[in-house]
Protein backbone atom coordinates (compact mmCIF):
# COMPACT_ATOMS: atom_id res chain seq x y z
CA UNK A 1 0.00 0.00 0.00
CA UNK A 2 1.07 3.42 -0.79
CA UNK A 3 1.67 6.44 1.48
CA UNK A 4 -1.19 8.01 -1.05
CA UNK A 5 -3.70 5.25 -0.54
CA UNK A 6 -2.85 5.16 3.14
CA UNK A 7 -3.78 8.48 3.23
CA UNK A 8 -7.06 8.35 1.57
CA UNK A 9 -8.07 5.05 4.00
CA UNK A 10 -7.53 6.98 6.86
CA UNK A 11 -9.51 10.65 5.86
CA UNK A 12 -12.10 8.57 5.31
CA UNK A 13 -12.00 6.81 8.32
CA UNK A 14 -11.88 10.43 10.32
CA UNK A 15 -15.18 11.70 8.20
CA UNK A 16 -16.57 8.57 9.56
CA UNK A 17 -16.33 8.98 13.02
CA UNK A 18 -17.32 12.85 12.49
CA UNK A 19 -13.77 14.63 12.96
CA UNK A 20 -13.96 17.85 11.03
CA UNK A 21 -10.24 17.25 9.61
CA UNK A 22 -7.48 14.79 8.81
CA UNK A 23 -3.50 15.71 8.66
CA UNK A 24 -0.59 13.90 9.05
CA UNK A 25 3.04 15.09 9.93
CA UNK A 26 6.51 13.13 10.03
CA UNK A 27 7.66 11.98 13.13
CA UNK A 28 10.46 14.56 14.02
CA UNK A 29 11.95 16.29 17.32
CA UNK A 30 10.34 19.83 18.17
CA UNK A 31 13.09 21.39 19.04
CA UNK A 32 11.24 25.34 18.23
CA UNK A 33 8.03 24.31 20.12
CA UNK A 34 10.92 22.97 22.90
CA UNK A 35 12.80 26.14 23.22
CA UNK A 36 9.27 28.02 23.51
CA UNK A 37 7.86 25.19 26.03
CA UNK A 38 11.08 26.00 27.97
CA UNK A 39 10.89 29.57 28.18
CA UNK A 40 7.20 29.27 29.07
CA UNK A 41 8.41 26.98 31.85
CA UNK A 42 11.26 29.43 32.93
CA UNK A 43 9.13 32.40 33.40
CA UNK A 44 6.14 30.42 35.93
CA UNK A 45 3.69 30.38 33.62
CA UNK A 46 2.61 26.67 34.25
CA UNK A 47 1.77 27.76 37.53
CA UNK A 48 0.94 24.75 39.99
CA UNK A 49 0.62 22.24 36.95
CA UNK A 50 3.96 20.61 37.56
CA UNK A 51 2.97 17.90 35.04
CA UNK A 52 4.22 20.43 32.25
CA UNK A 53 7.62 20.64 33.71
CA UNK A 54 7.76 16.74 33.56
CA UNK A 55 8.88 14.61 30.86
CA UNK A 56 10.57 16.90 28.79
CA UNK A 57 11.97 14.57 26.77
CA UNK A 58 8.50 12.73 25.64
CA UNK A 59 7.15 16.22 24.53
CA UNK A 60 10.41 16.73 22.57
CA UNK A 61 10.92 12.86 20.91
CA UNK A 62 7.82 10.98 19.85
CA UNK A 63 9.81 8.35 19.17
CA UNK A 64 10.25 7.87 23.17
CA UNK A 65 6.13 7.21 23.15
CA UNK A 66 6.76 4.75 20.44
CA UNK A 67 9.23 2.62 19.17
CA UNK A 68 9.98 3.46 15.79
CA UNK A 69 7.40 5.96 15.34
CA UNK A 70 7.54 7.70 11.84
CA UNK A 71 4.31 9.44 11.63
CA UNK A 72 2.05 11.25 13.40
CA UNK A 73 -1.94 11.67 12.77
CA UNK A 74 -3.89 14.59 13.59
CA UNK A 75 -7.58 14.63 13.86
CA UNK A 76 -10.13 17.27 14.55
CA UNK A 77 -12.67 16.90 16.96
CA UNK A 78 -15.58 19.40 16.35
CA UNK A 79 -17.25 20.60 19.43
CA UNK A 80 -18.78 24.39 18.49
CA UNK A 81 -22.25 24.29 20.39
CA UNK A 82 -25.79 24.68 18.10
CA UNK A 83 -26.75 27.61 21.29
CA UNK A 84 -24.45 28.96 23.91
CA UNK A 85 -25.60 29.24 27.61
CA UNK A 86 -27.78 32.50 28.40
CA UNK A 87 -26.00 34.90 29.44
CA UNK A 88 -27.03 35.54 32.65
CA UNK A 89 -26.58 30.91 33.73
CA UNK A 90 -23.33 30.06 35.66
CA UNK A 91 -21.30 29.68 32.51
CA UNK A 92 -19.70 26.49 31.58
CA UNK A 93 -16.68 26.12 28.98
CA UNK A 94 -18.37 24.85 25.60
CA UNK A 95 -16.17 21.57 25.19
CA UNK A 96 -17.36 20.70 28.78
CA UNK A 97 -21.43 20.81 27.53
CA UNK A 98 -20.70 16.89 26.91
CA UNK A 99 -19.08 14.02 27.77
CA UNK A 100 -15.41 14.11 28.76
CA UNK A 101 -13.68 14.46 25.52
CA UNK A 102 -10.85 12.20 26.91
CA UNK A 103 -12.42 9.06 26.61
CA UNK A 104 -14.63 9.75 23.45
CA UNK A 105 -11.96 11.12 21.28
CA UNK A 106 -9.56 8.14 21.84
CA UNK A 107 -12.08 5.79 21.65
CA UNK A 108 -12.72 6.73 17.95
CA UNK A 109 -9.36 6.84 17.50
CA UNK A 110 -8.67 2.98 18.56
CA UNK A 111 -11.12 2.26 15.68
CA UNK A 112 -9.50 3.99 13.34
CA UNK A 113 -6.03 2.02 14.08
CA UNK A 114 -8.08 -0.97 13.63
CA UNK A 115 -9.28 -0.03 10.33
CA UNK A 116 -5.63 0.32 9.10
CA UNK A 117 -4.43 -3.03 10.78
CA UNK A 118 -7.15 -4.60 8.01
CA UNK A 119 -4.24 -3.18 5.66
CA UNK A 120 -1.02 -3.07 7.75
CA UNK A 121 -1.56 -6.23 10.47
CA UNK A 122 1.65 -5.41 11.63
CA UNK A 123 1.12 -1.72 12.55
CA UNK A 124 2.62 -0.33 16.28
CA UNK A 125 0.17 2.76 17.17
CA UNK A 126 -0.61 4.44 20.13
CA UNK A 127 -3.50 6.99 21.10
CA UNK A 128 -3.56 10.19 22.53
CA UNK A 129 -5.85 13.16 23.28
CA UNK A 130 -4.79 15.35 26.38
CA UNK A 131 -4.02 12.95 28.46
CA UNK A 132 -0.46 12.36 28.41
CA UNK A 133 2.92 14.42 27.63
CA UNK A 134 2.27 14.98 23.98
CA UNK A 135 2.05 18.78 22.02
CA UNK A 136 -1.14 17.73 20.18
CA UNK A 137 -1.44 21.72 18.93
CA UNK A 138 2.63 21.78 17.58
CA UNK A 139 1.73 18.49 16.03
CA UNK A 140 -1.81 19.86 14.52
CA UNK A 141 0.27 22.35 13.04
CA UNK A 142 2.78 20.73 11.12
CA UNK A 143 0.19 18.77 9.42
CA UNK A 144 -1.36 21.47 8.37
CA UNK A 145 -4.35 21.92 10.15
CA UNK A 146 -4.32 24.86 11.20
CA UNK A 147 -2.34 27.51 12.62
CA UNK A 148 -1.24 28.49 16.79
CA UNK A 149 -3.10 32.32 17.48
CA UNK A 150 -2.31 34.72 19.81
CA UNK A 151 -4.39 33.03 21.96
CA UNK A 152 -2.58 30.04 21.71
CA UNK A 153 -5.26 27.94 20.52
CA UNK A 154 -5.08 26.22 17.18
CA UNK A 155 -6.79 27.97 14.68
CA UNK A 156 -8.22 26.07 11.43
CA UNK A 157 -9.35 28.52 8.28
CA UNK A 158 -11.86 25.87 7.58
CA UNK A 159 -13.08 24.56 10.88
CA UNK A 160 -12.50 27.69 13.44
CA UNK A 161 -11.40 27.35 16.58
CA UNK A 162 -14.29 24.91 18.14
CA UNK A 163 -11.75 21.72 17.57
CA UNK A 164 -10.23 19.17 19.98
CA UNK A 165 -6.95 17.35 18.76
CA UNK A 166 -6.73 13.34 18.65
CA UNK A 167 -3.23 12.31 18.05
CA UNK A 168 -1.70 8.86 17.10
CA UNK A 169 1.27 8.20 16.78
CA UNK A 170 2.35 4.95 14.61
CA UNK A 171 5.14 3.43 12.64
CA UNK A 172 4.04 3.67 9.10
CA UNK A 173 4.18 5.81 6.35
CA UNK A 174 1.64 8.54 4.90
CA UNK A 175 1.59 11.53 3.06
CA UNK A 176 2.07 14.47 4.82
CA UNK A 177 0.42 17.87 5.24
CA UNK A 178 2.39 21.32 4.72
CA UNK A 179 1.85 23.77 7.90
CA UNK A 180 -0.50 26.71 7.04
CA UNK A 181 0.23 30.51 7.12
CA UNK A 182 -0.43 32.48 10.33
CA UNK A 183 -4.20 34.21 10.08
CA UNK A 184 -3.79 36.68 13.26
CA UNK A 185 -2.13 39.67 11.23
CA UNK A 186 -2.52 42.67 13.20
CA UNK A 187 -5.10 41.15 15.52
CA UNK A 188 -5.27 41.03 19.37
CA UNK A 189 -8.76 40.81 20.32
CA UNK A 190 -8.15 37.83 22.02
CA UNK A 191 -5.45 39.61 24.14
CA UNK A 192 -7.93 42.38 24.63
CA UNK A 193 -10.73 40.64 25.62
CA UNK A 194 -8.81 38.71 28.76
CA UNK A 195 -10.49 40.07 31.90
CA UNK A 196 -7.60 38.94 33.80
CA UNK A 197 -4.66 39.75 31.70
CA UNK A 198 -3.76 36.18 31.22
CA UNK A 199 -3.00 36.91 27.29
CA UNK A 200 0.17 39.05 28.69
CA UNK A 201 1.33 39.43 24.99
CA UNK A 202 0.85 37.52 21.83
CA UNK A 203 1.49 33.56 21.66
CA UNK A 204 2.14 34.04 25.68
CA UNK A 205 -0.19 32.59 28.35
CA UNK A 206 0.24 32.70 32.08
CA UNK A 207 -1.83 29.99 33.04
CA UNK A 208 -2.11 31.54 37.26
CA UNK A 209 -3.88 34.08 35.59
CA UNK A 210 -6.47 31.99 33.34
CA UNK A 211 -10.31 31.81 34.69
CA UNK A 212 -9.77 28.13 33.15
CA UNK A 213 -6.96 27.51 35.23
CA UNK A 214 -8.51 28.73 38.32
CA UNK A 215 -11.84 26.93 37.80
CA UNK A 216 -10.57 23.67 36.87
CA UNK A 217 -6.33 23.22 37.29
CA UNK A 218 -5.72 25.07 40.79
CA UNK A 219 -6.30 23.81 44.06
CA UNK A 220 -6.02 26.99 45.82
CA UNK A 221 -9.51 28.82 46.45
CA UNK A 222 -10.59 31.44 44.42
CA UNK A 223 -10.02 33.63 47.30
CA UNK A 224 -6.38 33.62 47.94
CA UNK A 225 -6.38 34.40 43.96
CA UNK A 226 -8.25 37.22 44.24
CA UNK A 227 -5.55 40.03 44.24
CA UNK A 228 -4.64 37.70 40.46
CA UNK A 229 -8.40 36.98 38.94
CA UNK A 230 -11.42 38.78 38.89
CA UNK A 231 -14.51 37.27 39.54
CA UNK A 232 -15.77 35.89 36.19
CA UNK A 233 -19.13 34.38 34.83
CA UNK A 234 -17.53 31.35 34.29
CA UNK A 235 -17.79 28.21 37.18
CA UNK A 236 -15.65 25.73 34.47
CA UNK A 237 -13.44 26.82 31.75
CA UNK A 238 -13.51 29.44 29.73
CA UNK A 239 -14.61 30.58 26.76
CA UNK A 240 -13.89 34.69 26.39
CA UNK A 241 -11.15 34.87 24.39
CA UNK A 242 -11.75 32.33 21.56
CA UNK A 243 -15.61 34.34 21.47
CA UNK A 244 -13.55 37.24 20.68
CA UNK A 245 -11.76 35.54 17.42
CA UNK A 246 -12.80 36.35 14.49
CA UNK A 247 -12.21 32.88 13.08
CA UNK A 248 -14.33 31.38 15.70
CA UNK A 249 -17.36 32.18 13.52
CA UNK A 250 -15.99 29.11 11.25
CA UNK A 251 -17.07 25.61 11.50
CA UNK A 252 -20.76 24.22 12.34
CA UNK A 253 -21.83 23.22 14.94
CA UNK A 254 -21.27 19.57 16.24
CA UNK A 255 -22.63 16.53 14.98
CA UNK A 256 -21.02 14.59 17.78
CA UNK A 257 -23.69 13.10 19.99
CA UNK A 258 -21.58 12.83 22.80
CA UNK A 259 -20.28 16.76 22.70
CA UNK A 260 -23.74 17.85 22.75
CA UNK A 261 -25.21 19.44 26.10
CA UNK A 262 -25.82 16.04 28.83
CA UNK A 263 -29.51 15.70 29.70
CA UNK A 264 -30.23 15.59 33.22
CA UNK A 265 -32.11 13.06 33.42
CA UNK A 266 -35.93 12.56 34.45
CA UNK A 267 -36.41 16.52 33.59
CA UNK A 268 -36.32 17.10 30.31
CA UNK A 269 -33.65 19.72 30.85
CA UNK A 270 -29.67 20.11 29.83
CA UNK A 271 -26.76 20.90 32.20
CA UNK A 272 -26.42 24.25 30.72
CA UNK A 273 -29.98 24.76 31.81
CA UNK A 274 -28.83 24.97 35.44
CA UNK A 275 -28.93 28.51 37.24
CA UNK A 276 -27.05 29.75 39.96
CA UNK A 277 -29.93 28.46 42.77
CA UNK A 278 -29.52 25.25 41.38
CA UNK A 279 -26.14 24.76 41.81
CA UNK A 280 -25.87 26.12 45.32
CA UNK A 281 -28.36 23.92 46.05
CA UNK A 282 -26.69 20.46 44.44
CA UNK A 283 -25.12 18.25 46.81
CA UNK A 284 -22.78 15.62 46.00
CA UNK A 285 -24.61 12.32 44.98
CA UNK A 286 -26.96 14.48 42.57
CA UNK A 287 -23.67 16.19 41.09
CA UNK A 288 -21.95 12.31 40.88
CA UNK A 289 -25.37 11.45 38.90
CA UNK A 290 -25.84 14.20 36.17
CA UNK A 291 -22.32 14.76 36.02
CA UNK A 292 -20.42 11.17 36.20
CA UNK A 293 -19.42 11.28 31.93
CA UNK A 294 -19.01 15.06 32.50
CA UNK A 295 -15.49 17.14 32.84
CA UNK A 296 -16.56 18.64 34.93
CA UNK A 297 -16.03 15.63 37.67
CA UNK A 298 -12.32 17.24 37.40
CA UNK A 299 -13.11 20.08 39.59
CA UNK A 300 -15.56 18.68 41.37
CA UNK A 301 -18.86 19.55 43.23
CA UNK A 302 -16.97 22.18 45.89
CA UNK A 303 -14.77 23.88 44.22
CA UNK A 304 -17.21 25.03 41.21
CA UNK A 305 -19.06 26.12 44.57
CA UNK A 306 -16.66 28.23 45.42
CA UNK A 307 -16.56 29.66 42.18
CA UNK A 308 -19.99 30.44 42.14
CA UNK A 309 -19.50 32.01 45.59
CA UNK A 310 -16.73 34.53 44.71
CA UNK A 311 -18.24 35.05 41.29
CA UNK A 312 -20.72 36.72 43.23
CA UNK A 313 -18.61 39.15 43.99
CA UNK A 314 -18.65 40.47 40.13
CA UNK A 315 -19.87 43.97 40.28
Amino acid sequence: MTPGQLHIIIREEAAKYGFAAYGAARACKLDEDMVRLEKWLSRGFHADMGYMARNIQLREDPSLLLSGAKSVLCFLAPYKPAKYQDAELPQIAAYAYGEDYHKVIKDKLHLICKKIREYIPGMNARVFSDSAPVMERAWAAKAGLGFVGKSNFLISKTHGLHNLIGVIITDIETEYGEPVSNGCGSCTRCIESCPSGALTAPFSLDAGKCISYQTIESKKKREEEERLIPPSDYIFGCDICLKACPWSGRGEPTGWEEFKPLKIENSGRLITDLTTEEWEKMDRESFSTVFALSPLMRAGLEKIKNTIEYNSRKI
